[in-house]
């Protein structure tokens, strides 16, 4: 029986479907934004579509926790949060900066002054350390959505698996395979009993504690840190869990029929459901990742996804700030078609100039080089053939 562990030893520790899938994920993310940013995300959320959804952002969090999971039973921890710190920061650096720096005063409807000494151009910065503010003052007012960069909510939740993974490094539970698994377990359930007390949660009342349940349980990211455990598991499991594209293809098809014929209501409205998805969706994305997906025509030459991921929002909001009636009515889709191209544009450059650079720098930290073309299980972003720098190591941005 082929096994994950084995199909990743057939293509010698490299998983070349990984690329191809961060590329799909970030461009659906960037698909669903623009119907959320021109005011359509209902009339998306009404289409066969709706399930997209909920598949995409966690599976980027199994995916990086599968990558990042091979590093981190190599590496210290120091080194770690030092290898995770150089793949991360620069290119939210440059967003953080590009958005406060250039966007803001550009489309303010404050003057100059107002705009640079407002409390909230300040605070906006503090988005580098992971406490999220989406309001730059005077900034896309009257757009449908007026925040800066709505994407950024994930952040906080990929820090926090860090810090998780980094916790279990320290303690020796990443190399004992019986701990991670029995934590995920125990998350999962512990999700269903929180999910059905939700009534009670969600309260005028609610304490600190409530507080924190609501946003690991309850919220968008209870769906986040849950899928990155699961991505270490199977790693972690990879010679016990069986290869299968018949699985894969079987999985893919439940998902169509459910968004053909299901709905979010429906499907999600029972605690449990999670519990059930979210491994089955981890297991897809290990298994797409460690397929022979094709390759990407334009994306060879740099790992794009994380840029992508990043940028996307502050251009398609800059486009329904310029040209509020282009995107309107039947016409919404359109923005897509401009945006992407822009936020392409955009990660392309950061990659070349920004991050590529910092991960040379990462040297200290080889395990061993990548092949031309192929994705390193232990998630390093695709270089270019001239790089001379063996490198090791997510959104990619994994590690």
């Amino acid at each position: 029986m082929q096994t994950l562990g084995s199909a990743l030893d057939d293509q010698k520790g490299f998983g070349r479907g990984f690329d191809f899938l961060r590329i799909c994920l970030a461009t659906g993310i960037i698909a669903w934004h623009t119907a959320q940013l021109s005011g359509h995300l209902e009339l998306a959320r009404a289409s066969v579509f709706w399930l997209s959804e909920y598949m995409l952002v966690p599976m980027f969090f199994a995916l990086s926790g599968f990558l990042v999971a091979g590093s981190s039973t190599r590496l210290s921890a120091k080194n770690f949060m030092l290898n995770r710190a150089a793949r991360i920061l620069p290119a939210l650096i440059v967003d953080i900066f590009f958005a406060a720096l250039l966007i803001g005063p550009l489309v303010t409807t404050l003057p100059a002054r107002e705009y640079f000494t407002d409390a909230t151009f300040f605070s906006y910065f503090l988005n580098i350390t992971g406490w999220i503010h989406y309001s730059l003052p005077g900034v896309f007012e009257n757009n449908p959505s007026p925040e800066v960069n709505g994407a950024l909510w994930t952040v906080p939740f990929e820090m926090g698996c860090y810090v998780i993974l980094i916790g279990l490094m320290l303690s020796g539970a990443i190399k004992r395979t019986r701990v991670v698994p029995l934590f995920t377990l125990g998350v999962l359930i512990a999700g269903i009993y929180l999910r059905q007390m939700s009534s009670h949660l969600v309260s005028d009342h609610a304490s600190f504690f409530d507080l924190l349940a609501m946003n690991l349980f309850l919220f968008r990211g209870s769906l986040l840190w849950p899928s990155f455990l699961i991505g270490i598991v199977l790693y972690q499991l990879r010679y016990c869990v069986p290869f299968s594209r018949t699985a894969a293809i079987g999985l893919l098809c439940v998902a169509a029929l459910l968004s053909a014929f299901g709905s979010n209501a429906a499907l999600f409205g029972n605690p449990g459901v999670h519990a059930i998805a979210l491994p089955l969706l981890g297991y897809l994305t290990v298994l797409v990742g460690l397929s022979p997906m094709p390759r990407l025509p334009g994306f060879g030459t740099g790992d794009y996804s994380y840029g992508l991921y990043l940028y996307h929002v502050p251009f398609l909001q800059l486009l329904i700030h310029y040209f509020p009636e282009a995107w309107t009515g039947d016409r919404w889709w359109t923005l897509f078609l401009v945006g992407f191209p822009l936020s392409l544009t955009a990660a392309v450059i950061s990659w070349h100039l920004f991050e590529y650079p910092v991960l040379k720098l990462r040297n200290s930290f080889v395990i061993k080089r990548r092949p031309e073309g192929a994705t390193a299980v232990l998630g390093v972003p695709r270089l270019p053939p001239t790089a001379s720098l063996p490198l090791t190591a997510h959104l990619s941005r994994d590690s």
